[in-house]
C-alpha cells in the first residue's frame, strides 16, 4: 500500500470516527460521543474500515507475472474534481448542532419540570439527564462547526491577499487581516500541510510566506530580471494614475500626485541602482500594494454615489492615511541619498585635508603671495 493509499484510507477511517461519535450522542452516550470526536481530532485512534488481505496480493501478483497481460489502450477515468483542502461542512455542523441541541435541550428541560411535577426520583430524572447531555454534544458540534467555517472564511481571505506574488510579507497579512502575528504563522503552517497552498513554505528569517519551491538558498529574497521590474514599476505607476483619474477630490488627488510624483522618483532612483532594492524592501512588498488597496477603495466608495456616514468615515480615514503615506515615501527617497551623502561628505573631508597638507588652500596661498609682495 502507497502514501497515497494510506492516506485515503486514514481519511475513510476518520469520517467513520466522526459517525460513530455522533451516533453515540444520538443514543444518549454524549461523554463517549465526546471523548471519540476530540481523539479523532488529535488523530490518536486506529484507523478502521479494512485491512489489507496479504496472501490474496501476494497470489494476484504471481499470477500476473506468470500471465502477464497485453497492454491495451483504456479509456482516462474522468478526474474528480480536485480537493481544494479547505475546511468543509462548517454551515451544516453549525445547522444540525444548533437545531439538536435546541430540540434535545427542550426536551430535557421539559423532562425535568415534569419529573419535580411527579416527585424527584434518580429514574424521573435520567431521561431528561440524557436528553440534555446530548444537547450539549450538538452544541459541541455546532461550535466545531462555527471555528471550521471561520477558518475557512480567513483561510479564502489569506488566498484572497496573496493573490500570485511569489513573496508576501507576514506582517503585511497580519495588519491587514486584523490577526495576531503568531496566529497567522500557524494559519499559513496549516494551510501548506494541508496542500492550500503549495509549494510554499514559511521563511521565518525574512518573515515572509514564499510561493516557491524550497531550496537551500531559501534566505535569499527572489530576484526579478531588470525588464521585469520596469515593467512592474511602470504597472504600478499606470495604476496609481488611473486610480487617480476616478477620484473626483481635489484634495485627495493632489496628495496622489505627490505620491506618484515621489513613486516615479524612487523607481528612477532603482532603476539606476539596483543594489539599492534591498534597502527598498517594505517599501516595495507593504507599503506600495497597501497604497495602491488604499487608492482602489476610495475611487470605489465614491463611485457608489452615495454618502452615508459609514462610506464618510472610511474615505476621511484614507484622506488622513494620505498624508502620512506621502511623508514616508519623501523620508523613504532621502534614505536613499544616505549613502551618498556619507560618502561624498567624506570624499570633501579628505580633499580638505590634502590640500591644508600640500598648502594648497585658498588662505594660505593669499597669505604666502602677501609675504612675498612685501
Amino acid at each position: 500500500m502507497d502514501f497515497n493509499d494510506l492516506q485515503e484510507r486514514k481519511k475513510r477511517s476518520r469520517k467513520r470516527w466522526n459517525i460513530i461519535s455522533f451516533g453515540c450522542f444520538l443514543i444518549g452516550l454524549a461523554p463517549v460521543g465526546a471523548g471519540l470526536f476530540i481523539a479523532n481530532m488529535l488523530d490518536i485512534l486506529p484507523n478502521i474500515g479494512g485491512t489489507l488481505d496479504i496472501k490474496k496480493a501476494v497470489a494476484e501478483v504471481s499470477e500476473d507475472l506468470r500471465n502477464p497481460k497485453p497492454v491495451r489502450d483504456v479509456e482516462k477515468p474522468e478526474k474528480k474534481k480536485a480537493d481544494t483542502g479547505l475546511p468543509k461542512y462548517g454551515g451544516l455542523l453549525i445547522a444540525v448542532g444548533a437545531i439538536l441541541s435546541a430540540v434535545f435541550a427542550i426536551l430535557g428541560v421539559n423532562g425535568i419540570v415534569e419529573a419535580f411535577q411527579e416527585g424527584v426520583s434518580l429514574i424521573n430524572l435520567l431521561l431528561p439527564a440524557t436528553y440534555l447531555s446530548i444537547a450539549v454534544g450538538a452544541g459541541v458540534f455546532g461550535a466545531y462547526g462555527f471555528v471550521r467555517k471561520k477558518k475557512r472564511d480567513r483561510f479564502n481571505a489569506y488566498l484572497k491577499l496573496i493573490g500570485d506574488r511569489t513573496a508576501v510579507p507576514i506582517h503585511y497579512l497580519a495588519d491587514v487581516m486584523g490577526i495576531n502575528y503568531h496566529k497567522v504563522i500557524k494559519d499559513l503552517r496549516e494551510m501548506i500541510s494541508r496542500g492550500i497552498l503549495q509549494p510554499a513554505w514559511l521563511d521565518l528569517k525574512t518573515y515572509r510566506l514564499m510561493r516557491t519551491d524550497y531550496t537551500e538558498t531559501q534566505a535569499e529574497a527572489p530576484t526579478e530580471k531588470k525588464e521585469e521590474a520596469i515593467s512592474r514599476n511602470d504597472r504600478i505607476l499606470r495604476q496609481i494614475r488611473a486610480d487617480n483619474d476616478l477620484i473626483a477630490d481635489e484634495e485627495v488627488s493632489r496628495k496622489i500626485d505627490r505620491i506618484e510624483d515621489l513613486t516615479r522618483k524612487i523607481f528612477a532612483i532603482l532603476e539606476e541602482r539596483p543594489e539599492k532594492e534591498e534597502k527598498l524592501y517594505n517599501f516595495m512588498n507593504y507599503y506600495l500594494p497597501t497604497t495602491l488597496k488604499a487608492l482602489e477603495s476610495y475611487a470605489r466608495l465614491e463611485a457608489q454615489g452615495i454618502e452615508t456616514a459609514a462610506i464618510r468615515q472610511a474615505k476621511q480615514k484614507i484622506n488622513n492615511a494620505l498624508d502620512e503615506l506621502a511623508d514616508g515615501y519623501e523620508k523613504q527617497l532621502d534614505k536613499l541619498f544616505e549613502d551618498d551623502v556619507v560618502d561624498i561628505t567624506a570624499d570633501i573631508d579628505v580633499m580638505r585635508k590634502m590640500l591644508h597638507k600640500d598648502g594648497l588652500q585658498e588662505d594660505e596661498i593669499v597669505a604666502a603671495t602677501v609675504k612675498e609682495k612685501k
